[in-house]
């Protein structure tokens, strides 16, 4: 059990958001906090002027409290800024300029996990995502606070040194005794290949040769499964693997649990493999389907999910974590950009999500997902080499907060197989270097587990 430190939020308007910020922030530090009354709290988070008590006292700006109580999205002129290590991080709350209130740091934590962002910008893609280019992190860009310079880790560092300062250790976590790690996963969104329809495709563009190939050879959806499950095991580890229990829509093709798919897994399992489900596009904003979804997975898998990530990366607070949790659903990685890398909501570390109705934190845990696959071919059109380049910066962010790169990487979808194989080459070698880098690499539920213990 982490060590508990006594604290209080003297802040009435803002307490749960406040309590929230400040519990993530200890909780990377390798601290709990013990709720307690002003008067025996070693910390104590108060209102700008206010009087303080304990040995540290973290004060909140009355411009922070308005901007969590109606949050908007700062133009990067408005920003404050904290220095860090000798750097100027961004603080998207309080007052332009300058701020030594750690108080200020604690509101803007809140701000990103608790996805205050998201909610104060009104644009949305046509599947109903936040869009990256709207956001704060790509007004940032390259910058400290940037999609690759997670500002809530710097928070935390600077939070550690006063703590430290004050005479309050701070033992921090590492992953199962590794300073960071990578998460390795895959969304399997379609596990065979329609091949009467793929060979009348080759066949009506004069491609005789490739339609022998798709009739005669290896089905390529299921040969880049097992290649992919390949690439684990050259690494030395397990992976987290994300199945499609429905299909509704057009967005959505069929037969994701397919009996061949899940003999494979469960096998994989014994292996410590894990297993979560991969909500169908059309699961979003009908309950009745989201239940269906869970029931087929416990009949494929003989348990209810405990893990997820939504197809296409749809998510709506409060109505998608509090169905993933009421279905059994105890770890999410849904929440990155769909056309960028990066992080999200500020952090490269695991954090509880907080539901902004009911104002308060809950016990659905985030590993947020920092790069997909898609994103560096589909969105960005990235070759290989570039690919790498990209997988490298995000795994040096990961590596520089002490925290997790979350990495999606689906089997083969579309017919380009030396594609295909050359992305997974970029990664294979990108592992290879994080693991010469003293990263943990391993499935999301094991790692949060070890991550936890520490």
């Amino acid at each position: 059990m982490p060590p508990p430190i006594p604290c209080c939020v003297d802040v009435p308007a803002a307490e749960a958001l406040l309590r929230y910020g400040l519990t993530e922030l200890l909780r990377g530090l390798g601290l709990t906090p013990d709720w307690v009354r002003r008067g025996d709290a070693r910390l104590v988070v108060s209102a700008d002027g206010a009087a303080e008590a304990g040995p540290l006292g973290l004060q909140v700006a009355s411009r922070a409290l308005a901007d969590l109580a109606a949050p908007h999205l700062p133009a990067v002129a408005d920003l404050g800024w904290v220095d860090v290590r000798g750097e100027r991080w961004p603080v998207p709350v309080g007052s332009p300029g300058r701020t030594d209130r750690l108080g200020d740091l604690i509101a803007g934590s809140a701000w990103w996990l608790a996805g205050l962002q998201e909610h104060a910008m009104g644009a949305r893609d046509r599947h109903g995502r936040v869009p990256f280019d709207a956001s704060l992190q790509a007004a940032l860009g390259d910058a400290p606070g940037g999609p690759l310079r997670p500002a809530v880790d710097a928070y935390r560092a600077h939070l550690g040194a006063a703590l430290r300062a004050h005479g309050i250790e701070t033992p921090g976590r590492t992953w199962g005794g590794a300073p960071w790690s990578v998460a390795l996963t895959h969304d399997l969104d379609a596990v065979r290949t329609r091949r009467m329809r793929a060979l009348a495709g080759d066949l009506r563009r004069g491609r005789p040769v490739a339609a022998l190939r798709r009739a005669l050879g290896p089905d390529r959806r299921r040969a880049s499964i097992d290649a992919l499950h390949a690439l684990a095991a050259r690494h030395g580890t397990p992976a987290t693997w994300f199945v499609k229990p429905g299909a509704w829509t057009p967005e959505d093709v069929p037969g994701g649990l397919d009996p061949w798919l899940v003999r494979r897994l469960r096998r994989w399992e014994a292996e410590g493999h894990e297993v979560g489900w991969h909500p169908g596009y059309g699961t979003h904003g009908h309950p009745a389907r989201w239940a269906t979804e869970a029931d087929r997975f416990e009949t494929a898998f003989g348990r209810l999910p405990t893990l997820a990530r939504t197809h296409f990366l749809r998510w709506t607070e409060p109505d998608t974590p509090r169905t993933l949790a009421a279905s059994g659903v105890r770890l999410d990685s849904t929440l990155g950009f769909a056309e960028h890398p990066g992080f999200r909501r500020g952090t490269a570390q695991p954090f509880r999500l907080f539901d902004p109705v009911a104002d308060r934190g809950t016990d659905l845990w985030e590993m947020p997902l920092a790069l997909m696959d898609a994103t560096l071919t589909d969105y960005l059109g990235l070759g290989p080499k570039a690919m790498g380049e990209r997988i490298a910066a995000v795994f040096a962010a990961a590596r520089e907060s002490g925290g997790v790169a979350v990495v999606l990487w689906h089997n083969q979808l579309g017919a380009d197989t030396a594609a295909w194989e050359a992305g997974v080459d970029a990664l294979d070698h990108a592992l290879g270097q994080a693991r010469a880098d003293s990263a943990g690499i391993g499935p999301l539920e094991a790692l949060l587990s070890a991550w936890n213990r520490d």
